[in-house]
């Protein structure tokens, strides 16, 4: 089982995060979180889309790395393991993610989008907040920081939030993204 330090420390990440994701797009018009800074880059909407997705794909992926055999580590070992993770850098390419959890217009909206991303999150933070597996006993590959147990993809679930919320702001500030039209 999780501890309870590691407990509220995955709830206030993933709360963080969901505010994060709401404040980045606090304001956007329909029209602006279609706009795409390049053809080979995501719309607002997108990252969303993917978003919303994505929270129930990487709680399912901590919930089969359950079914996987128990391993459990000595604090040296998940120390040099949790180190090296630290230690990786998580290359920023263009849109890489797996093609179940690609954006393919699943939402006609981004209010639509935002709605499916904050039900998964609550369905993530319900399983967080219950949980009563061992998640630090059971590992999945991740494909650049390698091997990561339960606990650490939940955690990563929030910072994966963040990034993307981070790139919703990033094109708002771009000079090029679409100004809202002003109310008549």
């Amino acid at each position: 089982m999780i501890t309870d330090r590691e407990r509220e420390t995955a709830l206030a990440l993933l709360a963080r995060s969901r505010t994060a994701v709401l404040h980045a797009v606090d304001g956007v018009t329909e029209d602006q979180a279609c706009w795409k800074p390049a053809p080979e880059r995501w719309s607002i909407l997108e990252y969303i889309e993917h978003l919303a997705v994505s929270d129930d794909g990487l709680v399912a992926l901590v919930k089969r790395t359950l079914s996987t055999p128990a391993h459990t580590e000595t604090e040296d070992e998940r120390r040099a393991r949790e180190q090296k993770i630290r230690a990786t850098p998580v290359p920023r390419g263009v849109n890489h993610a797996p093609e179940h959890l690609l954006p393919v217009a699943r939402f006609d909206s981004l209010a639509a989008a935002v709605s499916a991303f904050l039900a998964a999150r609550e369905r993530t933070v319900e399983f967080a907040r219950s949980t009563t597996d061992d998640l630090r006993q059971h590992f999945a590959p991740h494909p650049v920081l390698g091997s990561l147990d339960g606990y650490q993809w939940l955690c990563g679930n929030a910072r994966h939030a963040e990034n993307h919320a981070a790139h919703v702001v990033e094109i708002r500030e771009m000079p090029d993204f679409p100004k809202a039209a002003a109310l008549q």
